[in-house]
């Protein structure tokens, strides 16, 4: 009480509500909530109010007080008093003593009447963060929402093209991936361009293609001989390179260092160039230099390696695979299969192990297969296990009896089948190195082949067994395309992907569009449908406007092996020595390391993609489509999203590194990234608050607008998205099917990687016969001997 009253006894509480009657019905009054006055009302000439702290003062109620019990102070009087400070602000006045605060704070108690209507410095703040956070996330989820619809409007259907196709063609050729991709054992009716055994390349001639406008010269070796380090130099030509001494040492001519299996290829064996006509499969698809122009394809057909890694497949799903990509309707003449068997596994349920089944599926041997011996080379694993051993067998893919009855269709196959070192053949699991080892044996081959470096034992058998069922030199390979031993391509998928990049020589690596086989099996299936859909149409989509897909996924992906420069000079790619040496790093000894190279290898390598040739492209071409059986049990699907979560993490934090990526500041894929990783980072804390907010926005008053407009942005408008690229109302169910399993997605999965951060086993995701679970690999074994190699 604003009082100078000699002794509190002289106070009465009964100034006001004088009777416990009215002072009850004082408290059981409603509390409706604050009046705030805004500054024009306080200086309203009419009214008596001041402000202290942001509280408004109505200095009339002193006149209610009784004077004979209450003396009024003598700074409250001069305020009273005071035109001037009528309607102002008086918080500095009353603060300057102990006594005036303590005044001021009996005021507050007894004069106030509500509050200006002023955000504190605090609340301030917050909507300062809450604002700049509306403008950079609304703006990221806005840019990319329209480059998205861009995309799938103008650019998707570009990509890709080899003839011009009409409105209604597309629509139909949509239709029928649709209906090629909700049946797990349909196979297509759509008209492919042509299923051709030879190019459009005559077989009346044997000299190798020359390409068009120097493009297609191909590299020849020639020693140099005044070189003091004893490595090759290179000058490019229109030959193609022979094996024998410009590929290895001068000692290599010799019959007791030529590989056993090759000992019947040369007609004379003090020859090393003349090579035994035998030595070729008849079968072999023929070629020749002829300018003819192919009507069917407007672009370069370029020779491709479709590599499988396989591990523990059974005999459907590798037969699946292979079939899909002998029979795309790209020229036989440029393709080569080539499996790559990590190990003798016999996979969960199988009769037979994988490279049994792999040889099953392979016919006219260039050597039997019980003549073929194993090689030593250096693996990717730390320890006794580096020494590993593997076997060549070429020969062509046999179809199956009703896909081709009449054996018409000869695909160059070859496999590779690691057999493990000395002292593994009582191991569960002998040769098994993991799968990017397998990529690291065809992309150290590649480096070799293209630099003219000295090959091993195995390389130099891989390079004759190529020559031999293609009929061209591995050099002349420019694109290779991975795919997993349980995905099945589209027929003219391939043509599509290659297309893209031979119109385009920047293109260094581009991925195709995975669906889903399995949508409806289980509720599991079901929630990664959408999840599926809007990561490729729109985040992949929007990255592949400026070239920066951030993952090409292993499943179905392309990589250049080699890009022209000029008149006839070749740049390496993805047999650059940088990545090659990188990605085939064997000491992998801390926890980031492991999350990159033991769980999220295919991802890594687009990371290194990205930081060696930042200014070349990644991009997402939605026309080239493959589907796979995606996992129908949640324990399967946690093993899978933990190795995806944890590698994603820790790709993110190599790529936000990388500087010169495309754009600037808060415009640049780098900005794009960083929200990524903080996405990715925060997700259980963010689906928690989004909770929290949904439940209060019903309780509370005001009603929060600015947080439920943001959230309504990111998860209205894919399905906005949805409707303006595929105009399919289904997807608009499985839309409503994902948000219903957000938290399974955005809590239950992130918290369960992340605790597990140092689990690098496969989990349930491969299973080998006689183990429970995929166990992990990288640990040091023993010593690494390299006297036994």
């Amino acid at each position: 009480i604003p009082t100078t009253t000699e002794t509190e006894e002289q106070y009465t509480q009964n100034g006001c509500h004088s009777s416990d009657a009215s002072r009850n019905a004082l408290a059981n009054l409603p509390f409706l909530g604050t009046v705030f006055f805004t500054w024009e009302q306080v200086e309203d000439v009419n009214k008596n109010l001041i402000v202290y702290n942001g509280q408004v003062l109505d200095l009339d109620r002193v006149n209610w007080l009784l004077s004979d019990t209450f003396t009024e102070a003598d700074i409250l009087k001069q305020i009273r008093q005071s035109v001037d400070l009528h309607g102002r602000d008086v918080t500095y006045l009353l603060s300057q003593t102990k006594e005036t605060t303590k005044l001021a704070n009996c005021l507050v108690k007894t004069l106030r009447v509500g509050i200006v209507d002023v955000n504190s410095l605090g609340c301030v703040i917050t909507d300062i963060v809450l604002y700049v956070s509306l403008v950079f996330i609304v703006g990221v989820v806005l840019v990319r929402f329209m480059l998205a619809m861009l995309f799938g409007w103008v650019l998707s259907w570009k990509l890709g093209n080899f003839r011009e196709v009409t409105f209604e063609e597309r629509r139909k050729r949509q239709k029928e991936i649709e209906r090629w991709a909700n049946d797990p054992n349909s196979t297509t009716t759509y008209k492919r361009t042509g299923f051709l055994s030879t190019s459009r390349f005559s077989p009346n001639q044997s000299t190798p293609p020359a390409g068009t406008d120097g493009v297609g010269r191909h590299y020849r070796a020639r020693r140099n001989t005044n070189s003091s380090t004893g490595r090759s130099s290179a000058e490019f030509g229109d030959h193609h390179r022979v094996p024998g001494s410009s590929l290895v040492k001068s000692s290599s001519s010799s019959t007791h260092s030529r590989p056993e299996s090759l000992k019947g290829v040369y007609l004379n064996q003090d020859d090393p160039e003349a090579i035994n006509p035998a030595f070729y499969s008849s079968k072999a698809p023929s070629f020749n230099n002829s300018s003819e122009v192919d009507v069917r394809y407007d672009f370069r057909l370029m020779h491709t390696i479709m590599l499988v890694a396989c591990y523990s497949e059974g005999i459907n799903g590798l037969r699946t695979t292979l079939d899909s990509l002998a029979a795309t309707d790209y020229p036989q003449s440029h393709k080569l299969l080539l499996c790559i068997a990590d190990g003798q596994i016999t996979g969960a349920g199988n009769d037979k192990s994988t490279p049994d089944i792999l040889l099953s599926l392979m016919k006219d041997f260039v050597v039997p297969p019980h003549e073929v011996v194993a090689h030593s080379y250096v693996a990717i694993a730390d320890g006794a296990k580096r020494h590993n051993m593997a076997k060549v067998y070429a020969g062509y893919y046999k179809y199956d009896n009703e896909f081709d009855p009449y054996g018409r269709s000869q695909v160059p196959m070859i496999t590779i089948v690691k057999t493990g070192g000395p002292g593994e053949e009582d191991d569960k699991k002998p040769g098994n190195r993991g799968k990017r080892d397998s990529q690291v044996i065809l992309m150290s081959f590649l480096n070799n082949v293209i630099s003219d470096d000295r090959m091993t034992a195995l390389e130099y058998e891989l390079f004759n067994m190529i020559w031999a069922v293609t009929g061209v030199t591995p050099d002349f390979f420019e694109v290779v395309l991975n795919v997993d031993a349980d995905t099945k391509v589209f027929p003219d998928s391939l043509s599509k992907m290659v297309a893209c990049m031979a119109k385009d020589p920047n293109i260094m690596g581009l991925c195709g569009e995975t669906k889903i086989a399995n949508k409806s099996d289980t509720w599991v299936t079901m929630i990664q449908v959408f999840e599926y859909y809007i990561s490729h149409h729109m985040q992949k989509a929007f990255e592949s406007i400026f070239g920066g897909v951030t993952c090409l996924p292993g499943c179905f992906c392309m990589y250049r092996i080699k890009a022209p420069k000029g008149h006839g000079y070749w740049v390496p790619i993805l047999a650059n020595s940088d990545i090659v040496n990188q990605y085939a790093e064997n000491v992998v000894d801390t926890l980031h390391k492991k999350n990159l190279l033991l769980l999220g290898e295919d991802r890594y390598l687009s990371t290194l993609m990205l930081r060696t040739f930042p200014k070349r492209k990644m991009v997402f071409v939605p026309q080239a489509v493959c589907k796979t059986i995606v996992p129908d049990s949640f324990s399967v699907l946690k093993s899978q999203r933990r190795r995806w979560i944890n590698s994603t993490v820790h790709n993110l934090l190599e790529l936000v590194l990388i500087p010169n990526l495309c754009g600037t500041f808060c415009f640049s894929m780098q900005f794009v990234i960083f929200m990524e990783l903080v996405g990715t980072v925060v997700l259980p804390a963010a689906i928690c608050f989004t909770g929290f907010l949904i439940i209060i926005s019903f309780v509370q008053k005001p009603i929060p607008l600015i947080p439920l407009l943001l959230l309504g942005a990111v998860l209205g408008l894919p399905a906005v998205l949805i409707l303006m690229t595929t105009r399919k109302i289904v997807y608009v169910f499985w839309m409503a099917v994902y948000l219903c399993s957000l938290p399974i997605w955005n809590f239950v999965l992130p918290v369960y990687a992340y605790w597990h951060f140092d689990d690098f086993s496969w989990g349930q995701t491969r299973v080998v016969k006689g183990d429970g679970a995929g166990e992990a690999y990288g640990w040091k074994e023993g010593e690494f001997d390299s006297k036994q190699i």
